[in-house]
């Protein structure tokens, strides 16, 4: 776990690293669990480590902080990025911790190092003139998993929390046209956002068949993958795709949309459908759930799939070495 976030407080001491964030670090996200493993594992290699969340009040206390590395995670770049010239001219090497593509240009141009999740994101960066040579693929690690049983024929689940780019207002209108078919939402529902899902639920009349359970973890998130019969990860933009993997692993025919970051997880192991668009997912979703056949060609390539997927272990191991390599700097 996390050390207790610090805010705005300067620090007069020299800490190894410090991690640079914005938001709440606690927030259930793809990023922040990535963070999370790749701190602890600082950590636990005896590296000190400490979190600096950013606000707008406490963004200027940055150029005063003393660290011999700074990670910089994506979701900081705009309070962050200003104050990079500061930190670095007073010897601190920044590593960009790039997440999404938001932001990630700006932060990399101001890093000595940038770290990715993906090849996806590299190619990007490199298309933006970043340098090869600075960018580190380091993919998130899968957690030990155990098939998922799929009983119901039905039971579809998504995890995501629910933004416009995750697409779960085209899911909801997709699965109002597949009769007999239940889906499971995971994941943050708060916002405007949010409000329109629901009025999507209402206007469909889908109260008895959609599920909205809020953010998920630990058993009662891998309950979820075991009973689902098929996994959909809607999104038109994503950096990696760590629900997607995890479903791969827990063996679940799959769907997602035909975007780069998703073929590079799920090569042939899932249905990619067009970006944001009912019709095409919707008939993906009534071919899983009606064909037996499909389904078992899908689990197979999924399971097989995912034992390619890098243990958390293996990623963990490289993230620490390339910080170490920057300590030695």
């Amino acid at each position: 776990m996390s050390a207790p976030t610090k805010r705005s407080r300067s620090s007069s001491r020299t800490t190894d690293v410090l991690y640079v964030t914005a938001g709440d670090p606690r927030r259930r996200t793809g990023g922040n669990i990535y963070a999370r493993h790749m701190i602890a594992a600082l950590r636990r290699d005896g590296i000190g480590a400490r979190t600096l969340a950013l606000d707008a009040r406490s963004a200027r206390s940055l150029r005063d902080q003393r660290a011999r590395v700074a990670i910089v995670d994506t979701i900081a770049t705009n309070l962050a990025a200003p104050r990079l010239r500061a930190l670095r001219t007073r010897g601190t090497r920044v590593i960009a911790l790039v997440l999404m593509s938001q932001g990630a240009q700006v932060l990399a141009r101001r890093a000595d190092r940038t770290v990715v999740p993906s090849v996806t994101l590299a190619r990007e960066l490199v298309a933006a003139g970043i340098s090869r040579a600075s960018i580190s693929v380091i993919a998130p690690g899968k957690n030990a998993s155990t098939p998922s049983s799929g009983k119901s024929a039905g039971r579809v689940l998504c995890v995501a929390n629910w933004s416009p780019a995750k697409g779960i207002h085209t899911l909801v209108s997709a699965i109002a046209s597949v009769p007999g078919a239940t889906l499971d939402l995971v994941g943050d529902a708060d916002g405007a956002y949010a409000a329109r899902v629901r009025r999507l639920l209402v206007r469909h009349g889908l109260a008895s068949r959609v599920r909205v359970h809020g953010n998920l973890g630990g058993a009662a998130l891998e309950r979820r993958y075991r009973s689902a019969t098929a996994f959909v990860l809607p999104s038109v933009r994503e950096s990696y795709g760590m629900a997607l993997a995890s479903a791969l692993a827990y063996g679940l025919p799959s769907i997602a949309c035909d975007i780069p970051a998703t073929r590079e997880v799920a090569g042939d192991a899932a249905l990619l459908v067009a970006p944001g668009r009912v019709g095409p997912l919707a008939d993906a979703l009534r071919s899983l759930t009606q064909d037996r056949q499909l389904r078992d060609r899908l689990r197979s390539r999924a399971l097989r799939r995912a034992r390619s997927f890098p243990t958390w272990r293996r990623s963990e191991t490289a993230f620490v070495r390339l910080v170490r390599a920057e300590l030695a700097r």
